[in-house]
């Protein structure tokens, strides 16, 4: 995947999870992206937002 997909898909989860959609790594997962891209994407989005936790919550 290129380098502008990952950011826009990123920004588009920054976005979702700050509407209350969920946590980062649900929303990530809902892209069903290969492992690669996946890891890239929550890389970005830890680099633009850090206080965004990636962890998944626990139901």
């Amino acid at each position: 995947m290129k380098d502008f997909q990952i950011r826009v898909i990123a920004r588009a989860c920054i976005t979702r999870h700050d509407m209350g959609e969920g946590d980062i790594k649900t929303i990530v997962s809902s892209y069903n992206l290969p492992q690669p891209d996946k890891e890239r994407v929550e890389a970005y989005i830890y680099a633009t937002r850090p206080n965004v936790e990636l962890k998944q919550v626990e139901a």
